[in-house]
């Protein structure tokens, strides 16, 4: 059996569903291999342990319930799928109906634009009438009382109005004409300042940097010095050091050996040998 187990998942290492019902067959069927095996095991189990087949009895008992299911499944199917229908038949006749109902809407709301439109037309025709009519009216009154006009305006009167209005343009031309020259003026004094003062800022810059330049050349010999001084002290402090170490070396070099020369009574200390064995006879 597991033979067949494994070759079956060989055949099956490559296989891909086309479709989502092979799918869930394919998990069915690995769902009802695994319960198949494990009935098995647990059968073998129990008959090794008390010889009895109550796991077989188990399995059978949950394959009868599985068919119960699946007619149970198949019968909520079926219930499921006539409601669906019904669904589908009922929101199909209500589309159809609020199709109607909005062509009727539409042609309904048209009509009703039409009957505006003419509606408007009709009244600016009465209304320009009606005005055409009063006009005609008051004209036709008027002539019938003959109410006097006011008199037509006089040739001098005219003439005065323009000299007045030529006056009038003539004072504003010349305000402008002169706000024109002392802006120009003023524009003029401006830039002659701005270059006055442009020039003095560049020739104050020229300067400042001149001294600047100065400066830092002062600056880099102060610093150069400062930086000979600073070496010039270290190498002193290392050459003293030095100095100091060679001196406490060699002082303590002639102190070992000035003691060896003295236990040993060498050189100038010779004369101990004598002193030494002198006091080993008493």
């Amino acid at each position: 059996m597991i033979n067949v187990q494994g070759s079956l998942e060989l055949r099956l290492a490559d296989w891909q569903p086309e479709s989502k019902i092979e799918q869930l067959q394919y998990e069915k069927l690995a769902a009802d291999r695994e319960m198949v095996n494990n009935v098995i095991r647990r059968t073998l189990i129990e008959v090794a342990e008390s010889g009895a087949w109550s796991a077989v009895k188990k399995g059978v008992e949950q394959l009868g319930q599985q068919d119960c299911d699946v007619a149970s499944l198949r019968l909520t199917n079926k219930q499921l799928r006539a409601s669906r229908d019904a669904i589908v038949n009922e929101l199909d006749a209500k589309r159809n109906l609020w199709v109607t109902e909005l062509r009727n809407a539409d042609e309904k709301i048209a009509a009703l634009r039409d009957k505006t439109s003419d509606d408007l037309l009709n009244a600016n025709t009465r209304l320009c009438y009606a005005e055409k009519w009063l006009f005609a009216r008051f004209e036709a009154l008027e002539l019938r009382l003959n109410v006097p006009r006011a008199p037509a305006p006089r040739f001098d009167h005219e003439q005065r109005v323009h000299e007045e209005l030529l006056k009038a343009f003539e004072l504003q031309i010349q305000e402008r004409e002169k706000a024109l020259e002392y802006w120009r003026q003023r524009y003029d004094v401006d830039i002659a300042e701005i270059s006055k003062r442009g020039h003095k800022k560049c020739e104050e810059m020229k300067t400042a940097s001149a001294k600047r330049m100065e400066l830092q050349k002062l600056f880099d010999l102060h610093a150069g010095e400062i930086r000979g001084w600073l070496t010039f002290k270290r190498e002193r402090a290392a050459r003293l050091a030095r100095e100091q170490k060679l001196r406490a070396s060699a002082t303590n070099i002639q102190a070992w050996w000035r003691g060896i020369m003295v236990r040993k009574a060498l050189g100038q200390f010779r004369y101990l040998r004598h002193t030494k064995g002198k006091g080993k006879k008493k």
